[in-house]
Parts: C-alpha cells; structure tokens; sequence
C-alpha cells in the first residue's frame, strides 16, 4: 500500500549558493554547511517549476496534433506567514540569516547587535530544500538559484511575521532526479540528503507588545497603531533566454522599493495631526521607527529613511474612526546612498 504524503512531514532548509547554476557540492554531493531550518506553518510553502511544452502545429492532414518540445524552465516560490524569529542572543544572527543576505545583498553587521543594510556589490543566490522527513520514499524537492523578489513584514498579529515571493533557476525532486538534465542537477550526481539534527534559535514573538515602538516623524503612535506592514520590492530580477540554456543563468538587480502602511486610531493628538500635516504637505520626508520586541537577542527594528507620506484616509471602524497612511515609499537620503532602510537585531 502507498504511503500518503502530508504536509507536517515537510523540513524547509535555505542556504546561500556560492554559484548561481550550481548547489554547494563536492564531487557531485550536496555540502550541507551553512544550511539552516526555516520554521514555516503548515500550508504555507509553495514551489512551482514553470516548464510548459511549445506546440508543433504543423499539418498532418488530420485536425489532431502531434506532439510538442519543453522550451525554456524556470520556478517561483513562496512562502506566507513564515515567524521572524530572532535567535534570542543579541549579536548572534537569526536563522533566516541566509534569507536575510539574499534579500538585502550583504552578511549583517555591527557589534552585539546584527544590522541588515542594502549592498549593491553582489547578489548571494539562495538554495531552498524542501525535505520530507523520515522518508526515503516520499518526493522531497531542492530549488537553485532562488531570489526573494518580494517580501512583507506584518505586525499586530499574534506573531511577527514575513510573507516571501520569490523566482529561481529551477526547481528538481527526488524522485526524477536521474531522468533531470545535467543543467537542472545543478552540480549534483545524487539528490541531497536531509541534514541530521538541525538545530533552531529563538522563540517566534508577538507581532505587539508592551514596549513595543512605533516612532512616525519623531511622534510616538505605539499605542494609536492597530496595523503596520513594511515591504520591500528587492529588484532581484532573473536572466534567462539564453542560447545555451533553457534556465536562467544569472541574477542581477534592477529598482529596489521600501515602503510603509500604517492604520492608526484617529483622535486630536499633536502627535496624530503632525502625521496628517506631513501627509498633506507636497514634497516633504519624514523617518520611522518600527521595533518589534523589547528583550536583549529577541528584539527587530526597521528604520526607514526620507518616506514621503501619501495622502491619509478616514474610515469609520465600529464606533472608531482609523486614520490610514497608504503605501508610502522610503528614499535614500543622496545620490549614491543606499541608506532607505536597515534592520537590526538586538
């Protein structure tokens, strides 16, 4: 009898590629190295391979058709309410850390605390193994050459959460790994086995809390705040259509776009109408602080830098009234800066 397969058997690792085309390998065996355990919910994950067979419509004197080629290949990705978990000592980097690199560009920085900033030095493609563990039998499937092209912070919900969109080279299975071409092994002569006894950092925390900060042009709204969401358009855009390949063979950025979105209770607060102000004044920027957390190695906070504040709505909620500031985008603060946004760990 079959085995069936189920969702909660489902390991998701991601590591950084050393090459865009190739997993981390020797001789031909996954190097498992720097591989780390994404804790991700039930139903959340989602891998799609985009390899369509092309028509060959020619005439055979027959309204039925003959058969077509596969063309060019390429996956996506995704994976929504996925817990930002902070590793829980301060200075030590969180084990989406690998996820984190790709998004921005860069490996943290600074001492005691670990600072995410934007790179345009390089890109650091992500491998992404989904492993069905236990089972040997079970098709368990590897990503190459993944990028985040999207990714969303959420807060005031029960958790702390990040929704990732992604593209990449390809996507393989366990399964046909043999009848794959050399391309789409991607270095590999047999499909990686699910690393022993990983190991996981930190517990996943409130999307709220007490000493929780929301600063919006130097006015604390921590406690008019009901829903935030930070995202960040990266650029990270694919190069295929090459003649030697059917895959994508490179990455290289294009526009990156951090943006804020806020929904606050309304009221007559000096802190609230200088919000509004701002909002209703052409061409004016203003920061904002967003911390997550309050505990040392468990705390997250986003700075965004020169947001211009679109115009702020009115809506009645109930027997309240929520002011709401729409998609608004952080800008660098100069020509040749790249200083729109960072996050911290601390």
């Amino acid at each position: 009898m079959a085995n069936f397969n189920s969702s909660r058997y489902t390991r998701l690792f991601s590591q950084i590629q050393t090459s865009f085309t190739a997993f981390n390998n020797t001789s031909g065996t996954w190097t498992n190295t720097g591989a780390q355990m994404q804790r991700v919910d039930q139903g959340s994950l989602s891998i799609t391979r985009n390899a369509p067979y092309s028509r060959f419509p020619v005439l055979t004197g027959t309204r039925s058709e003959v058969a077509g080629i596969r063309g060019r290949k390429s996956a996506s990705w995704e994976v929504r309410g996925m817990p930002l978990i902070p590793s829980g000592v301060a200075g030590t980097a969180p084990d989406c850390d690998s996820i984190l690199q790709n998004i921005f560009g860069a490996a943290s920085t600074g001492s005691g605390q670990n600072v995410y900033a934007f790179s345009d030095t390089g890109y650091l493609p992500l491998s992404l193994f989904e492993f069905r563990h236990g089972s040997t039998t079970l098709t368990s499937r590897a990503v190459w050459g993944a990028v985040v092209t999207r990714v969303v912070w959420n807060f005031n919900g029960p958790f702390l959460t990040q929704d990732l969109t992604g593209a990449a080279g390809y996507a393989i299975d366990s399964t046909g790994f043999a009848d794959f071409d050399s391309q789409a092994q991607a270095g590999l002569t047999a499909f990686p086995i699910e690393p022993t006894s990983p190991t996981v950092n930190g517990q996943p925390i409130a999307g709220f809390g007490s000493g929780y900060v929301a600063t919006v042009d130097t006015q604390n709204l921590s406690t008019k705040v009901r829903v935030v969401s930070i995202t960040l358009e990266t650029g990270l855009t694919l190069v295929g259509d090459v003649y030697g390949s059917p895959y994508n063979v490179a990455v290289v950025g294009d526009t990156r776009r951090a943006s804020i979105a806020l929904t606050a209770l309304d009221d007559d607060s000096t802190a609230l109408n200088d919000i509004k102000v701002k909002a209703d004044t052409d061409n004016t920027t203003i920061n904002a602080t967003i911390q997550a957390g309050s505990v040392a190695g468990s705390t997250a906070t986003w700075l965004l830098k020169n947001i211009q504040l679109n115009a702020f709505d009115m809506k009645d909620n109930g027997a309240l009234v929520d002011m709401e500031i729409p998609t608004s985008y952080a800008h660098a603060s100069s020509i040749g800066a790249t200083d729109d946004m960072t996050l911290t760990f601390s």
